[in-house]
């Protein structure tokens, strides 16, 4: 079902991007990646009702749809043996900007 927004978040590794989405209310689980630059995060649903994190320099204030433009980063589970996110990638997005529409 989200195959293509993975595909199309792959095909864009280290690219700016724009997509558009809004804060969760329902958190899945996910691989978080700590940044000093970049350091608040939020679960985001895409409109296809696909789940990243999105990476920002200031708290996404939007009680509805947000703008995100940002790189998208490569961000990967634990090698350990025992963690259940050993071999696991996801991809997020550092942004650079974003805006409530």
């Amino acid at each position: 079902m989200y195959q293509e927004t993975k595909n199309y978040l792959a095909q864009n590794e280290g690219n700016t991007i724009t997509i558009i989405g809004k804060i969760s209310n329902v958190v899945w689980q996910h691989i978080i990646s700590a940044t000093n630059s970049h350091p608040y995060f939020s679960y985001f649903d895409l409109e296809d009702g696909y789940q990243i994190i999105i990476y920002t320099k200031n708290q996404i204030t939007c009680k509805e749809r947000v703008e995100v433009k940002g790189e998208v980063i490569r961000v990967e589970g634990n090698e350990d043996v025992d963690s259940k996110a050993a071999g696991l990638v996801e991809y997020h997005i550092m942004a650079d900007t974003w805006k409530c529409i």
